[in-house]
């Protein structure tokens, strides 16, 4: 509730603030933005009169006509049996669109009788990653593409940039992660693919991923945290009859 009300209220200010201006001042909101190191994708009309949905290299903004104001944070409608959550929603797209053109980058561990593909960023160092991985058959074995890319959440910073470096180098990736999530990759010799990491660790930040495992569904949904086979079947399932 105090979430809420917070937000509630720090619309409020916004739209009064705003109210004068009858369209957004896209220079004013790009230079704005540029002080808190963000750079404007996309600026575009929002469903609440005087804000602005603006896409941003981390997620997704609403702003005053003037940039002088911005809420970060969800967006829901509420005219309907439940809320939808409209800023998730459009995330999804833009996550959609980014995975697009880099399945030659991924590590993939794919299931027999495939009905889902679901991509991950994954972290080596990370116990509910190795434990994701550790049941790799049961996920295949519902029917669950798994599909890796590289987050390790320090970024270049991370202890484990380099292992995962040489896992995204070596000539058999798969076989490279098994050994890494069981605590026996011989680094010696390693060729670094140092390049991809850090690619895909940035784009992971772009999706708005703060942690690991980050799950991606098909449509662009992100799930954060780790999901069991059996559960995460019953999900895709459930969205799969609502679509």
């Amino acid at each position: 509730m105090h979430f809420f009300g917070r937000t509630l209220l720090a619309t409020t200010v916004a739209l009064a603030a705003c109210s004068a201006y009858a369209k957004p001042d896209e220079a004013a909101i790009t230079t704005k933005l540029s002080g808190l190191g963000l750079t404007p994708e996309s600026i575009s009309a929002s469903p609440l009169s005087g804000l602005n949905e603006v896409v941003t290299e981390r997620g997704i903004l609403y702003v005053s006509d003037d940039g002088s104001y911005f809420l970060a944070g969800h967006l829901f409608q509420n005219d309907g049996a439940q809320p939808v959550n409209l800023t998730e929603q459009k995330m999804a797209k833009i996550n959609k669109e980014k995975l697009q053109g880099l399945e030659g980058e991924m590590i993939v561990y794919p299931a027999k009788d495939q009905k889902y593909v679901v991509t991950v960023f994954t972290d080596t160092s990370c116990g509910y990653c190795r434990k994701l991985h550790n049941e790799m058959q049961a996920y295949n074995d519902a029917g669950i593409t798994i599909r890796y890319l590289a987050f390790p959440r320090g970024g270049e910073r991370s202890g484990n940039f380099k292992e995962m470096s040489a896992i995204w180098g070596a000539k058999n990736p798969a076989q490279a992660m098994n050994d890494a999530k069981n605590g026996k990759l011989n680094m010696e010799g390693a060729k670094l693919r140092e390049d991809m990491v850090r690619k895909h660790y940035q784009l992971g930040v772009a999706m708005g991923v703060s942690g690991t495992p980050a799950m991606i569904l098909e449509d662009g949904t992100m799930l954060p945290g780790y999901q069991p086979a059996n559960m995460l079947r019953q999900l895709l399932d459930s969205r799969s009859k609502q679509s």
